[in-house]
């Protein structure tokens, strides 16, 4: 019996990277809802505290950005492929994750550090000490994106999860059988079943 003709023409790399784009998004919208609903733009927190927001800031930007990045294996998310047309606001929201996660994120880009180097003389502290001198360091404890910018990113997000779900839900109408996989990694790791039935 003749195979049934494909109703899209997504390629199986393409879907398998619209598949783990879908979670790509979902993590990074867990990581901006944590910040958007727990962070106080207002207020005062220390070192430890906004570090820790960070942590999250920064899982958000890599996770968004990962769909958006040239893979080695050439493929890239593209919306044209999945029914969705960006504005170019969306579009430019892209490209600002992307700046992100390139040069403060997965590289310390020169043009990118903020930071304050002083030096203190010891002299000031006690007797015995002239003459030698302590750098201090303070460095940008603060999130990256402000208050508006994350609450239109997590708009954004719910949207492009909307958007490949959305996709996703008549291929599985049309095309079934290429829904119907179990993908692990090449390199044999990260094959721990997370407890959702991965296998």
């Amino acid at each position: 019996m003749p195979s049934k003709a494909r109703q899209t023409s997504i390629s199986d790399s393409q879907l398998q990277r619209v598949i783990y784009s879908l979670w790509d998004f979902q993590q990074a919208l867990s990581a901006v809802s944590f910040i958007t609903n727990e962070f106080d733009f207002n207020g005062e927190y220390g070192t430890h505290e906004i570090r820790r927001y960070r942590s999250f800031e920064a899982n958000f930007i890599i996770s968004m950005a990962r769909p958006l990045e040239q893979t080695r294996g050439g493929t890239t998310l593209s919306f044209k492929a999945v029914g969705m047309k960006l504005t170019a606001r969306e579009k430019q929201l892209c490209k600002d994750v992307l700046e992100l996660r390139r040069k403060v994120i997965a590289h310390s880009a020169e043009e990118e550090m903020h930071f304050r180097v002083q030096t203190h003389e010891l002299s000031e502290v006690g007797e015995g000490l002239d003459g030698l001198n302590v750098p201090l360091f303070r460095f940008n404890e603060w999130l990256l994106c402000s208050e508006d910018e994350l609450l239109e990113l997590e708009l954004f997000l719910g949207r492009l999860i909307q958007g490949l779900g959305k996709f996703l839900y008549k291929l599985a109408q049309s095309e079934p059988d290429r829904l119907n996989k179990y993908k692990e990694p090449d390199s044999g790791r990260h094959k721990r079943d997370g407890g959702d039935g991965a296998r």
